[in-house]
């Protein structure tokens, strides 16, 4: 019967390190990919200054649908309250590109930028977030 309970305890902790560890994995690439989508779109907006490029719009529309794909994965793992407001600010991008104000636009996508900094160093596994 001791050895029963040692070996149970010992997956139980497997199960656990290994739900630490995907979640990492899926909340870093998932950021990651946040923070590169938007760096992308500052950098096509230094190059050309017009909202309603079809670069502008293509690179926007791939933000949105890389969020959305990776926001339905990272539901299961994180509070969904924490990693709405990124959603939102993609959102509001494409109503400002829609109505061609550039300043509205350039703001929500250093919000993005800031959300998914931000919240890597806040969901991270680190011994921070442990203690």
């Amino acid at each position: 019967m001791k050895t029963f309970s040692n070996i149970m305890l010992i997956l139980i902790f497997a199960f656990l390190v290994s739900i630490c560890i995907i979640e990492e994995f899926v909340v870093s690439n998932s950021l990651s990919q946040a923070m590169n989508d938007s760096l992308y779109i500052e950098k096509l907006l230094d190059e050309d200054n017009q909202l309603k490029s079809m670069t502008i719009s293509l690179a926007v529309d791939d933000l949105e649908y890389h969020w959305i794909k990776n926001e339905s994965k990272m539901c299961y793992l994180v509070n969904h309250k924490n990693i709405q407001e990124i959603g939102l600010e993609i959102s509001k991008l494409k109503i400002y590109q829609k109505d061609d104000d550039l300043k509205e636009f350039e703001a929500c996508l250093n919000a993005v930028k800031f959300y998914s900094q931000g919240y890597t160093h806040f969901m991270g596994a680190s011994v921070h977030n442990v203690l």
